[in-house]
């Protein structure tokens, strides 16, 4: 079978144009699959990013231009809060000046062979590789609790399906969670006209504190600032991201869990703080369909008092969770040879799956790399990885085709007497 390209990757948000724009630059031909920036541009209009502009950009080696950058030259917040829309604008910018190859189709189905994937697109086309980066984002691994399931999403969504809730004025609707996602649907709700109330399981809502731009030198010293944040932790996960991959799994799996966990951006506080009704404290405990409205009941983690609420829709803002059998284009075979961290994907440190030649980048990767890789900002290090990995499995493989290739050795006169002997 002839081989068509090296590489295919699979998705174009931050981390598919990072490992395009590397792998670009060091010369592994590939090929790109997806809609540019998708994930960022279904987002409401008027969403801002967690995350700052100087750690928040799409690293491609040729023309790069960082989002910081970029922002200041379209007189764009530079710092935060950033518009997703911009970024999204921002991606988009970057692919068609520096990936003008991507492909905008999807990838239907992905399949092993002996020595290749073959990998067929939604229009019919199959292209064949040997190698295949996924690098799809979290559009797949949205979680809604256990409560939840089987609810119509009529009645029931995350908020990762909607790119806007104008379609929600005068609707009483819940949003459960804690986190960002969470609260900005409910301020985004609020401002539209809902009648909104969050409820959260916990006994607090944690927002963070803005960063201070003009700190002393022992301040940078004592709390350095990193893609993550300030503070000496963050900025060691930040610099030297290699790190947590070789911490063994007990540690490193609740770390993963737990680090950077429901946490609310400082900007956010005055949109949501006395706006609507926060229920602290308090778990659904299940759900149904009423009459085409959702019947819920509550209880009080406290006090265990319960209530049963009626609205016209719940959100839920509880996060993502990789699980990769969600990636149905991946054959179920190929699915079932992939070691696995609990439901996520198991990498060695090239980024590779327990199948050779399979690639997980972005939140997948997470598990295996750390917390950072949870975040935009840690595709500069997986891009520098994935191609270095690639020309050394290149170099190697043509070492090995040249050395088949060349001429055998002439006998000696001794193997040619032994030869005879044999005969």
């Amino acid at each position: 079978m002839t081989v068509e390209t090296e590489v295919v990757i699979i998705g174009a948000g931050p981390y598919g144009l990072s490992v395009a724009g590397h792998l670009k630059a060091g010369g592994v031909s590939f090929r790109i699959f997806g809609s540019p920036m998708r994930f960022w541009r279904d987002m409401p209009h008027s969403m801002y990013l967690k995350s700052f502009a100087y750690a928040t950009s799409i690293y491609t080696p040729a023309n790069y231009i960082g989002f910081e950058k970029y922002s200041a030259e379209h007189n764009l917040e530079t710092d935060e809060p950033c518009a997703i829309v911009d970024f999204a604008s921002y991606g988009e910018y970057i692919q068609k000046l520096n990936i003008p190859e991507l492909e905008e189709v999807d990838v239907a189905a992905v399949q092993a062979r002996a020595d290749h994937f073959l990998v067929t697109l939604e229009n019919g086309a199959t292209v064949t590789a040997r190698n295949v980066v996924v690098a799809t984002g979290l559009k797949a691994f949205w979680r809604l609790p256990r409560e939840l399931e089987g609810l119509p999403p009529s009645l029931v969504s995350h908020t990762s399906a909607h790119n806007s809730v104008d379609h929600f004025r005068d609707k009483t609707v819940f949003v459960i969670g804690a986190g960002q996602s969470a609260l900005q649907a409910c301020a985004l709700l609020h401002e539209a006209g809902s009648r909104v109330e969050l409820f959260v399981r916990g006994g607090s809502i944690r927002f963070s504190n803005r960063m201070k731009q003009n700190r002393s030198l022992f301040e940078r010293i004592r709390n350095p600032r990193g893609k993550l944040g300030v503070g000496l932790k963050t900025w060691i996960i930040a610099t030297f991201p290699f790190i947590v991959f070789y911490v063994p799994d007990r540690w490193r799996v609740p770390f993963v869990k737990s680090y950077l966990g429901p946490n609310v951006a400082w900007w956010l506080r005055e949109r949501v703080t006395d706006k609507f009704p926060i229920h602290l404290n308090t778990a659904v405990e299940a759900a149904r369909d009423e009459s085409g409205a959702l019947e819920v009941r509550l209880r009080n983690r406290v006090t265990g008092a319960v209530d049963v609420r009626q609205c016209d829709h719940l959100i839920s803002g509880t996060g993502f969770e990789i699980d990769i059998d969600r990636l149905d284009f991946l054959a179920p075979d190929l699915r079932a040879k992939i070691a696995r961290i609990e439901r996520s994907v198991r990498l060695d440190r090239h980024f590779q799956s327990s199948v050779r030649g399979l690639y997980f980048v972005g939140t997948a990767s997470a598990m295996s790399f750390g917390p950072l890789f949870r975040f935009v900002s840690g595709a500069e290090y997986t891009s520098k990885v994935i191609l270095a990995h690639l020309r050394h499995v290149a170099r190697r493989g043509s070492a090995r085709l040249a050395a088949a290739a060349a001429p055998s050795a002439p006998l000696t006169t001794r193997d040619q007497l032994q030869t005879q002997r044999s005969e």
